[in-house]
């Protein structure tokens, strides 16, 4: 399957999506859902990390999916993590920004996932002092 996702803590306040090969909108969309229903299941704040290192494409039609993102973002999700993401990818998640507001509010590019978890820790520090 070239996106796959699911929670990569115990805790489950992290999901992990990793991107492998070729993949399309129609992976976007079940992403969107299964996303969805796991940020449901859980009563506390959800950080995302978007794993691109394995990935080889990036749909032109990638943008499509924002209205489904933005109308369907839980107040429960807090920051978007790329990791290794390409200068395309960086195009349009910054087009995303604009265009869906509260999904990409809060999103960040690094290059190591040990760097997206650095992050997260430096977030909930931020939150807790």
């Amino acid at each position: 399957m070239p996106v796959s996702m699911d929670w990569d803590n115990p805790e489950r306040t992290v999901i992990r999506v990793t991107f492998d090969g070729q993949w399309d909108t129609d992976d976007l969309y079940r992403m969107i859902n299964k996303g969805n229903s796991m940020i449901e299941s859980v009563n506390h704040i959800v950080d995302s990390i978007f794993d691109f290192t394995y990935s080889t494409s990036s749909p032109t039609s990638a943008l499509s999916t924002l209205g489904r993102m933005e109308s369907t973002h839980s107040e429960k999700e807090r920051l978007v993590i790329i990791v290794k993401a390409s200068s395309y990818i960086k195009a349009l998640c910054n087009i995303a920004r604009k265009l869906a507001p509260k999904t990409f509010a809060y999103i960040l590019f690094v290059d190591s996932i040990n760097e997206a978890y650095m992050a997260i820790a430096r977030q909930v520090t931020a939150v807790t002092a």
